[in-house]
């Protein structure tokens, strides 16, 4: 038999008490610093891109992280020298009136749409910049900039057709701002 000590009764042990962990916190703090800072680039991207007033040629914060490709180029086989004829000087580009090259280009904007080289929502968009164009001539040269530099973003996101986009150009390549 044991040997008890006298007056030793059972003793019912009490339950731990659990010691509460910071993590919960600590997460509530990283979701709200989340927030905070999804709403600060949210307000920041969305002035800069209604700002109508923005300086010309400064890029937008996506255009300035996306980096230009430049086009590759053939090489000719070393050891052999190739030799051609110098290229031929283009074809002086006729000039038409700034208000006649805009419908020109606001019709061929609405056959682009018609044929699905240009998607619908970029066809409203641009249709809406050279409304504006010619509603208010007064920037001329900046206008046609934005518009090319537009056309281009544009094509360059694959919604308007290449063929397309070279045909705006050339008609914007025409216009004489006044």
């Amino acid at each position: 038999m044991t040997a008890e000590p006298a007056g030793a009764d059972w003793r019912a042990a009490l339950p731990r008490t659990r010691r509460r962990s910071p993590f919960p916190w600590l997460a509530l703090a990283g979701v709200v610093a989340t927030i905070a800072a999804a709403a600060t680039l949210v307000l920041g991207l969305g002035d800069t891109l209604s700002a109508p007033d923005r300086p010309r040629g400064r890029l937008l914060p996506l255009q300035a992280a996306s980096p230009t490709a430049p086009a590759p180029r053939p090489t000719p086989a070393q050891g052999r020298r190739t030799f051609s004829a110098p290229a031929p000087a283009p074809a002086p580009v006729p000039s038409v009136s700034f208000r006649q090259a805009l419908l020109r280009l606001r019709f061929a904007v609405g056959q682009g749409v018609a044929t699905g080289d240009v998607r619908a929502d970029v066809g409203v968009d641009l249709t809406n910049v050279i409304q504006g164009m010619l509603a208010h001539p007064r920037h001329g040269g900046a206008d046609v900039a934005d518009l090319q530099h537009k056309i281009s973003t544009r094509t360059r996101e694959g919604a308007i057709a290449a063929r397309r986009s070279t045909e705006l150009h050339q008609i914007l390549a025409q216009a004489t701002p006044p």
